[in-house]
């Protein structure tokens, strides 16, 4: 998915095996009931059918929720603000908050669908974290991939003078998305945060437009070099996964 549009597209196959690798770690068994929240063009919301769980899928774009029907997962066209139905066991929000305009409401409908004892679950990227050496190999990796025909994304191509001025443009200025520690707070008006990780991110976003030839090998080429810098100290993880519960609202007054 590329953070700039605007609703949560699919990911490319590798993206989608991470992700779910990572939310069976969180989710209840399957059968459980599950929402996905922005859920793009459906590859996420599709792996989790396959993998037995009983998922519904809301999005604003109706492009979108044509492209999940077709995969064969029942697709909403709402606001997750305004979506309606019966209790979940677990919400996701993958990669879809950070630019969902009623950010308040949306957390607060989230909660109001879960069922007692349900999870939400958000796979993020706080983009405000990325500091001149994070922006400055994302738009490097992201011209070579480009110079060689591998990626068509808009934002890739020659050489950038200064990354990070144009990092902090494209996120906060053209794009308006949600700062990871925006969305943190919003939740946390809502849900007690149980669990909050930083993981690597810019990967899964250089290797979005990767043909089907390349994509798996590259995904996890730049994976691994992305968490050996991480690891290191030379860049900053901007990815952000959490777990949370509904909070107790007797214990918040």
């Amino acid at each position: 998915m590329t953070p700039t549009t605007s609703t949560a597209a699919g990911e490319a196959v590798p993206a989608v095996a991470d992700q779910l690798a990572f939310l069976t770690e969180w989710l209840p068994p399957a059968p459980a009931r599950v929402l996905d929240a922005g859920c793009g063009r459906g590859h996420l919301a599709l792996a989790l059918a396959r993998a037995g769980y009983a998922v519904a899928a809301v999005d604003i774009d109706p492009e979108a929720v044509a492209a999940t029907t077709a995969l064969g997962v029942a697709a909403i066209e709402s606001d997750i603000a305004d979506y309606n139905d019966r209790a979940f066991d677990a919400i996701v929000f993958s990669l879809s908050l950070h630019h969902t305009a009623r950010l308040a409401e949306a957390v607060e409908r989230a909660r109001a669908l879960l069922a007692p004892g349900g999870i939400l679950i958000v796979d993020e990227f706080a983009w405000e974290r990325a500091d001149r050496a994070t922006a400055s190999w994302f738009y490097d990796i992201g011209a070579v991939l480009a110079g060689t025909g591998l990626t068509a994304l808009p934002e890739h191509g020659a050489a950038v003078k200064d990354p990070h001025a144009k990092w902090v443009n494209q996120h906060r200025d053209e794009h308006r998305l949600h700062s990871g520690d925006t969305m943190v707070d919003a939740i946390r008006a809502a849900f007690e945060i149980h669990e909050l990780v930083r993981v690597p991110y810019l990967h899964r976003y250089l290797a979005n437009e990767l043909n089907d030839d390349t994509a798996t090998r590259l995904f996890a080429s730049l994976q691994q070099i992305e968490q050996l810098r991480i690891t290191h100290g030379d860049l900053t993880a901007v990815g952000l996964r959490l777990l949370a519960h509904p909070a107790n609202r007797e214990s918040q007054a």
